[in-house]
């Protein structure tokens, strides 16, 4: 018989705000994608308004500073070491 095998899902969690969603890939370079290369290892997830496979979100990365989980909106806003 086969079974299904169940793969625990990676979800990312912005230490700031408590913003949680599964994500994909974690990296720079994030799979389907032909030209695309983030500045920073991002946690990615696949865009689920679009159709098309190589259209992903940026969720957000890890501080450089201060090394917490931070969302896009936050890390725009100022770095997380300030308060």
């Amino acid at each position: 018989m086969d079974e299904a095998i169940e793969t625990p899902q990676k979800t990312f969690t912005c230490q700031l705000c408590g913003l949680s969603s599964p994500f994909t890939y974690y990296g720079q370079k994030p799979p389907n994608t032909r030209a695309i290369v983030l500045l920073e290892e991002c946690f990615v997830t696949k865009d689920p308004f679009s159709p098309e496979k190589d259209k992903f979100l940026v969720l957000g990365s890890t501080c450089s500073l201060c090394s917490l989980c931070v969302c896009v909106k936050l890390a725009e806003m100022s770095c997380s070491t300030i308060t």
